[in-house]
């Protein structure tokens, strides 16, 4: 499923989405150059009575109109350590895109995934805007994984952000990592993920973290950690 682009209004010359400007993110990362639309601020979408609504019945925030630094950290690793040489991979919680672009360029058939049609609908027009072709866009919810199929990769950035969808997460990998499978999860250092690698260990999870970094909008330096996590 390739998704319809985002409905986007011209005002000024300028391209708009619900009445907020996009704007053009460019971001170099280990020698390839993505130029990825975002929401410059997503919480204004939340002004919008209609988002708002959709907001307080289903619970579900606009984090992914932003272009966050873990998101960064996670293509820059793939880039850079995680050659897919063909092989397939599903990305959870893909957001604007950005590290589903950077898979593909590093050899994986990506699957990208969301909860939320209106961030498949940004990943893909992303995808148009780099030239980068996608495999597949795919709605998911990491509460309610399908059976099926299973990937040896699974990529994540910026999940871990409420306690209450780690166990839920970890689940959703056991559920789509064939045995021996990897998932790669980005997090910008959040307190709330500092327990993560003790409920993966719990979870029959080998696991292990390296450091990581990137610049955020304002060009300030966001530490990071990359938990890289083997389903036995």
């Amino acid at each position: 499923m390739i998704p319809e682009p985002p409905e986007l209004t011209q005002i000024n010359g300028a391209w708009h989405y619900r009445g907020l400007k996009l704007e053009t993110r460019r971001v170099e990362i280990a020698g390839s150059v993505y130029n990825i639309a975002a929401l410059k601020d997503a919480a204004d979408l939340l002004d919008e009575p209609d988002f708002a609504k959709e907001f307080i019945e289903h619970d579900r925030a606009p984090y992914g109109m932003e272009l966050w630094p873990a998101a960064i950290m996670l293509a820059q690793f793939i880039l850079t350590h995680d050659p897919g040489e063909g092989r397939e991979a599903l990305e959870l919680g893909a957001g604007l895109g950005l590290v589903g672009l950077a898979a593909t360029h590093a050899g994986w058939h990506v699957r990208v995934s969301d909860h939320e049609s209106t961030s498949l609908q940004f990943a893909a027009y992303n995808a148009r805007l780099n030239d980068v072709p996608i495999s597949d866009y795919t709605l998911l919810d990491w509460h309610t994984p399908p059976p099926q199929p299973q990937y040896p990769r699974i990529f994540a950035a910026d999940v871990l952000y409420q306690l209450v969808d780690h166990a839920p997460i970890l689940k959703c990998l056991h559920a789509l990592l064939e045995n021996g499978g990897t998932a790669i999860i980005s997090d910008p250092c959040r307190g709330v993920a500092d327990g993560f690698e003790m409920l993966a260990q719990q979870s029959d999870f080998s696991i292990k973290t390296q450091k990581s970094q990137a610049l955020n909008q304002q060009g300030e330096t966001v530490c990071g950690r990359i938990f890289i996590l083997t389903k036995s």
